[in-house]
């Protein structure tokens, strides 16, 4: 699906308290935008072929398009990175934002900040520590460290592999990036509180560890997760853009029928608009 102007789009969406508006990119990139005064962030925008580009060979190739170009996104505030892996942090998507939303700012673990583009300078950088929280526009965002496989940190304690609990709107959101499921995590989120969570449902498998391939919490653990954190919406990401690592997202819906038939979920199509409107309102 192809949007003709998502400037245009995001220009008129401008939303009531207790609501906003989201666009999927594709994998586990989500643009988040609530009132015209809060402004519009992005996480983990991966929009372009570079991996397949710079790695001939891989088994990393798009099974569709980019929803958008980069430089589409030319109405963002601020783009927030969780890790360091290509379709989380893609220079080439971030150089292209870089150059038409000229005041965003990009928040990245500090490990990872020498992998933005030499033209996003100092200024517009936000060194992303956990449980340290910053604002972009009228988001209230706080890192907090998470274990793609395992707990990375570097030299400084600063952890590697961030998720994001976002407030802006009147709404919560948590986006999880890459990771699996422990108490530690589950224990935060939940004491958040969080309106909805985006979540991975890809798995892992010995036949993707034993190729390099680190996996993420699977379909079934992300819907406990949702019910454990007492979500009111969940979507999942991380399913829909490399066919070697994935899981049939009909087991995420058939997992949530019958055994969580209340909760409220979206399945979202790259380029895809969803308005989400807080049962708190």
């Amino acid at each position: 699906m192809k949007v003709k102007s998502l400037k245009k789009q995001m220009d008129a969406t401008d939303l009531p308290c207790g609501s906003v508006a989201i666009w999927s990119l594709g994998q586990s990139g989500v643009i988040i935008k609530g009132s015209k005064d809060d402004g519009a962030i992005c996480i983990d925008p991966y929009l372009t072929d570079c991996i397949e580009k710079n790695k001939p060979g891989t088994e990393f190739v798009r099974a569709f398009p980019a929803p958008f170009a980069p430089e589409e996104l030319s109405a963002l505030d601020g783009v927030i990175i969780t890790h360091e892996h290509d379709d989380h942090l893609d220079p080439c998507t971030l150089k292209g934002i870089a150059k038409t939303a000229k005041a965003a700012k990009f928040a990245v673990p500090p490990a990872h900040r020498h992998l933005l583009p030499e033209r996003i300078g100092e200024e517009r950088i936000i060194a992303a520590c956990q449980n340290q929280r910053f604002s972009i526009g009228g988001f209230r965002i706080t890192p907090i460290a998470v274990a793609h496989d395992t707990y990375v940190f570097d030299a400084d304690g600063n952890a590697e592999h961030l998720g994001y609990l976002i407030e802006g709107n009147g709404v919560k959101l948590f986006h999880s990036g890459d990771t699996i499921v422990d108490e530690k995590i589950v224990e935060t989120v939940a004491a958040f509180a969080p309106d909805i969570v985006f979540l991975p449902i890809n798995g892992g498998d010995y036949a993707r560890t034993r190729r390099g391939i680190i996996g993420n919490m699977n379909f079934r653990e992300a819907c406990d997760f949702s019910d454990c954190v007492q979500a009111d919406m969940l979507i999942p990401i991380h399913f829909d853009l490399f066919p070697n690592n994935t899981d049939n997202p009909a087991y995420f819906v058939d997992y949530l029928f019958h055994t969580y038939p209340n909760q409220k979920f979206h399945m979202m199509v790259a380029g895809e608009r969803f308005v989400y409107f807080s049962s708190r309102y």
